[in-house]
Formats: C-alpha cells, sequence, structure tokens
C-alpha cells in the first residue's frame, strides 16, 4: 500500500500544527519501540509505552537525547530496515557532522524516503525565502574531506525547485585528485554562471564577491544571498550588499539567512530579515526549547532546542540536544503567518565554556558580543601563550574583519565589548579575511584558536 503525504497548510493549519502532527508521531513511536536499537532499549529500561506518546506535548516522557550519544554510537540510531518496504530503507547518502568536541565527524543516514521527504522540506525552505523556478544557482560550499549536508542539499534544492546550480568546488585538496578549484576558478565560473542566487556560508561569499568586485566582474542577474553555517550580523549583511552593488547587482539584493544543522539535513529560514527562522517542514520535524532538565519553557523564553524526527527511517532522533540556545515560539509570525515553530532569538551554542586566564569564559556570549557590533564583520578569538613574559597571563587576541577605516575606533568597540562580557581585556588585531580563512576549516573560518601548549 503507497502511503500517502498530505502535507501542512502552514498558515491556515498554524493553530493546529501540533494537532497534526499526532499521526506521523503515533507511527514513528511504533517504529522506534521495535527497530530503533537505542530507543528501544531506552524505552524498555525507563517503560516507556508507544501509546503513551499521541502527541508532541506527549515527548517529555523520553530523556533528552545527549550530542555525545550519538556521537558514540551513531550505528544505533538507525533503523533496522524493514523486509516488507526495502525501497523506504535503501540508503541514499552519508552526511557528516563538521566535528564535536569529542574530535569526531558522526554520520547522519538518509533513505530513499528520507530524501524525499528532504526534497519536500526544500522546497518549503525556497517558498519561504522567495526562492522561485528558473533561477540560477552558484553553490559556493566547500567540497569537504568528508561528505557535508550544506554542498549536497544546495545542489538538491535547485533539483527540487526547478532552478540550474553551478558548483563553485572549493575546498582543500584530498588524495590527490584534481577536482577541487582555485578561488580565482570559483570566481571566474561565478561570473559566467551569472547568477540570480549566491548560496555558502556568509564569510566565502563575502570573499568571493571581493574577488569578483577587484577583477571588474560583473553579477548583474543577482537577487539572493542564501547564507548559513556560521552567524550573519549586521555587518556582514550589510558588507554583502554593498559588494553586491558594486558587482553591478542591477535590483536590490536579498540576504536570506538560515539555521542549519546537520541532524536536520535543512535548514530553518527568514521569510523577511528579523522575523526568525522558520521549521519549513513541521510534518517532518518537531522543534522545542528547554530547559536543561528537559522542561519545556514557556513560549518566547531562553532555552535549549532540541529536534524530534517525525517521519524518516534512517538515522532517527528524539528529543536530541541540538547544542543551540534560543528562544523559540510556536506562534504564528507576524510577517508571513506561517506557523510550525520558529526561532526568533539564536543566543549561541552551549556548553561553549573555556578557562582563559583562571576564569571561565562564555566564548558562545563573547562571539555574540563581538559579532553583533555593527562595524564587525568577520572575528576570531585566539587564545595563546603570553608573547614576552613567560610567567605572565596567557593572552587573548581578537582579530577582526572591518570595512571601516577607523580600525583604532574598531578596536576600542571590541576591547569594550569583551570588557563587559568576559571580564578582561584582549589585544585586538584588524586583519583581512584571509587571516582568518587561513587557519580555518574546509567549511568556514574556524572562530576559537587555542594555541595554549595543553589547549
Amino acid at each position: 500500500m503507497t502511503d500517502v503525504f498530505r502535507p501542512f497548510d502552514l498558515v491556515s493549519d498554524a493553530t493546529r500544527i501540533g494537532e497534526l502532527q499526532g499521526p506521523a508521531l503515533v507511527a514513528t513511536m511504533a517504529r522506534i519501540s521495535r527497530t530503533h536499537p537505542h530507543y528501544r532499549d531506552l524505552m524498555r529500561r525507563e517503560g516507556i509505552r508507544p501509546a503513551q506518546v499521541t502527541s508532541v506535548s506527549d515527548l517529555d516522557v523520553f530523556p533528552l537525547t545527549d550530542k555525545a550519544e550519538l556521537v558514540a554510537a551513531p550505528e544505533r540510531f538507525r533503523l533496522e530496515p524493514d523486509p516488507a518496504r526495502p525501497e523506504q530503507y535503501a540508503i541514499w547518502d552519508v552526511a557528516y557532522t563538521t566535528g564535536t568536541a569529542l574530535g569526531r565527524s558522526t554520520p547522519i543516514y538518509q533513505t530513499a524516503h528520507d530524501f524525499r521527504a528532504l526534497t519536500f522540506a526544500q522546497r518549503r525552505m525556497a517558498e519561504i525565502r522567495g526562492m522561485g523556478s528558473g533561477g540560477r544557482i552558484v553553490n559556493l560550499y566547500p567540497i569537504t574531506p568528508l561528505p557535508h549536508g550544506a554542498w549536497l542539499r544546495c545542489n538538491h534544492a535547485a533539483a527540487a525547485i526547478g532552478a540550474s546550480v553551478t558548483s563553485g568546488m572549493s575546498g582543500r585538496r584530498v588524495d590527490g585528485y584534481p577536482v577541487v578549484r582555485d578561488t580565482d576558478e570559483v570566481v571566474a565560473i561565478t561570473v559566467r554562471a551569472n547568477p540570480t542566487v549566491l548560496w555558502g556560508v556568509p564569510s566565502y561569499v563575502r570573499r568571493i564577491l571581493q574577488e569578483v568586485v577587484a577583477t571588474d566582474g560583473r553579477l548583474p542577474s543577482l537577487r539572493m544571498i542564501a547564507v548559513s553555517g556560521e552567524p550573519c550580523g549586521g555587518a556582514m549583511r550589510a558588507s554583502l550588499l554593498r559588494l553586491a552593488g558594486e558587482a553591478g547587482a542591477e535590483t536590490d539584493v536579498v540576504v536570506s539567512d538560515s539555521m542549519g544543522a546537520t541532524e536536520l539535513q535543512c535548514g530553518l529560514v527568514e521569510c523577511v530579515t528579523g522575523a526568525g527562522f522558520h521549521n519549513p517542514a513541521p510534518e517532518l520535524f518537531h522543534l522545542a526549547a528547554v530547559d536543561d532538565a528537559g522542561i519545556p519553557v514557556g513560549d518566547g523564553e531562553v532555552g535549549r532546542l532540541v529536534l524530534t524526527h517525525l517521519d524518516r527511517r534512517g538515522t532517527v532522533l528524539v528529543r536530541f540536544a541540538l547544542g543551540d540556545v534560543v528562544r523559540f515560539t510556536d506562534d504564528a509570525c507576524d510577517h508571513c503567518g506561517r506557523g510550525g515553530g520558529r526561532v526568533t532569538h539564536h543566543l549561541g551554542r552551549d556548553g561553549s565554556f573555556m578557562k582563559i586566564r583562571g576564569n571561565l569564559v562564555d566564548m558562545g556570549a563573547l562571539s555574540n558580543a563581538v559579532g553583533d557590533l555593527p562595524r564587525v564583520i568577520e572575528h576570531q578569538f585566539i587564545i595563546q601563550p603570553p608573547s614576552s613574559d613567560s610567567l605572565g597571563l596567557e593572552e587573548l587576541v581578537v582579530r577582526v574583519v572591518t570595512d571601516a577605516d577607523a580600525c583604532d575606533e574598531v578596536a576600542r568597540e571590541v576591547g569594550a565589548a569583551v570588557g563587559r562580557t568576559a571580564n578582561m581585556q584582549p589585544l585586538v588585531e584588524c586583519v583581512d579575511i584571509d587571516a582568518i580563512w587561513s587557519e580555518g576549516p574546509h567549511m568556514k573560518p574556524r572562530r576559537i584558536v587555542d594555541r595554549r601548549p595543553h589547549g
């Protein structure tokens, strides 16, 4: 028997989405209780019966799933295939996280069923963003040593909406195969493609736009810059728009930010700037915010973002703590009227504390404080041994990229922000973006560099 997928009307059904998610959740509970190694064992151990969970409001009978549990045993989070439905369980692709505090990348498995579901989610993302068919996308995500969802899903999104796509194919050369392009090659094919959309990590998109302008290239058809992978603050957004204008964009360009996660394999997206990050497919994912004990927080209160998959056959997660600290609401969006859940404020990552000069510093809060400064486009923290007095305190260096001519003023603003947030005085350097990218990994610049001997 063929399953019939009925998408929600996110506007008309905005107040009923939690109720509509129930049937999918009931089916998921039945599957995981039989064929999910991790949750099958957990349900038996905790005495959780599938019949107890008939709506998303019942999910709190499950303890939170910590990222360390997934990293330690990713194979135990895959459903065992159903012999009666082999076409749903065939592996379509595998995407890896970019790394964790435990130092291991983790595979997330997509089956044929999941690929079709994610294709639907991509259509919704495009609809929310205002991205239509017939466009020309340049995919500026890099080729990473292990498969990563960003590069894969950008190409799939183009297929889903009927757009063409050109892939830049930047990245680190691995195994000697000459398939990775240098920056000048990426710039050249970007100009030749005359894209309507540039899609990638904001700092790398900015780098390509800078080179397009420096080489007198033109991008007259550019309409949207779609970004994810790192925060895109006001200064970065303004810089991208300015460079788009200098590259010859003939109409107003939109910077469309998104909040992605490897465990989602898609992104939460904005309908307009500042409206928050919408769940594009509540048919597939349930999102909520909880406190450290796993208890749901009130609408708009600060909490940890947790994910429950409602209709997957590969890697399946229930009440999985994504690692983001957010304000979250289930209310319909004031701008577009859509429901389904929305992150109204992203406040950083949990577990981001480091000890510097004997003090425990919240690096997520520190990054937000510096990144939110209006003239800071990009930034990086370096913790290093003292440069002069070998017995002195370790140094916190903050590298910043700014379009402003007044580096001294920006440095003072950065120093004041660090002082307010971490109660310490940093060394501030204004640098070119290449100084930060040269130490970065393959997906985006590294935000924190610890040069201490045992850091």
